[in-house]
């Protein structure tokens, strides 16, 4: 009887503890499983992180290869500017070095000899008088200058046919005896107009090729009317050495022009300066080339 109560308290009991909330064995079950599949996920999640920590690292040391090749691109940027402004250093240097030297005087650097000879500069005072108003001569600077009856068309080196005549006459009096022993250098200047016309920069690119292609055809003309070519040199000096400022249509007339300088022959160099025979260039009416 005794026994029997106490099983029954026993069954009671586990009744009670049924009915007071103890956990299933089903529960128990669901809760290992879950606790089985947060194990999980935080190993995937550990891993997880760990590949991130991997990749952070990678992309650190990317960013500091590229960082490296960076400075290494601004070092180069750097050393390539200060080579250009040496350069350009050096180019405006270089510039303004031409720009003296075209502005120096032509009394200064190629010729050399004394005054032409009495007989000489006479002849070249009177051949001036047959012109009157077109060319003038000054004895004290030996300059012969056409001013009027001009020697080329616009852009052009061919020699008009009413300069020739001038020209030959010139010949005539270095061809003389009074002008043996003198040789002649031709000197072509332009004004500072560019070559505009295409056809025109065919034959003269620039006013340097210009200059020196009407020196040339001078200097034919002048072999043409029986002048030895050994006694005669040529040159161009474009725009360069103007006589007057290139600023209105006069000066720019007077600035192309054609020199013929008579120097002592084989004395070319340093010194004093000779006598200059100057021809115009072009028509004064400043028609772009």
């Amino acid at each position: 009887m005794a026994r029997h109560r106490i099983g029954a308290c026993g069954m009671l009991g586990m009744v009670v503890c049924w009915a007071s909330g103890c956990v299933s064995l089903d529960e128990h079950r669901q809760l290992q499983m879950h606790n089985r599949n947060l194990t999980a996920e935080k190993a995937e999640l550990e891993q997880e992180l760990n590949d991130l920590r991997n990749t952070n690292e990678s992309l650190t040391v990317r960013a500091d290869s590229l960082a490296d090749q960076l400075g290494s691109k601004e070092a180069l940027v750097a050393n390539l500017q200060a080579e250009n402004d040496s350069l350009e250093t050096g180019f405006r240097r270089a510039q303004e070095i031409a720009e003296q030297l075209a502005n120096r005087p032509l009394d200064k650097p190629v010729l050399v000899g004394g005054a032409l000879p009495a007989e000489l500069d006479s002849a070249l005072q009177g051949f001036a008088r047959q012109y009157p108003g077109s060319v003038t001569y000054d004895p004290q600077r030996g300059v012969v200058r056409w001013t009027s009856s001009l020697l080329f068309p616009t852009g052009s080196d061919v020699v008009k046919a009413e300069a020739k005549t001038s020209l030959s006459k010139f010949s005539e009096i270095m061809r003389s005896a009074k002008a043996r022993g003198f040789a002649i250098l031709v000197a072509g200047h332009t004004d500072n107009v560019k070559i505009g016309k295409p056809k025109t920069r065919i034959k003269h690119p620039t006013n340097w090729h210009l200059s020196s292609h009407r020196a040339i055809a001078v200097k034919d003309e002048l072999v043409g009317a029986g002048i030895d070519p050994s006694r005669i040199g040529t040159m161009g000096f474009g725009e360069y050495r103007p006589l007057a400022s290139n600023d209105d249509p006069k000066g720019r007339a007077a600035n192309r022009r054609v020199e013929v300088y008579i120097v002592p022959a084989g004395r070319f160099g340093t010194g004093k300066p000779q006598p200059v025979m100057t021809f115009t260039g072009e028509q004064p009416d400043d028609t772009v080339k």
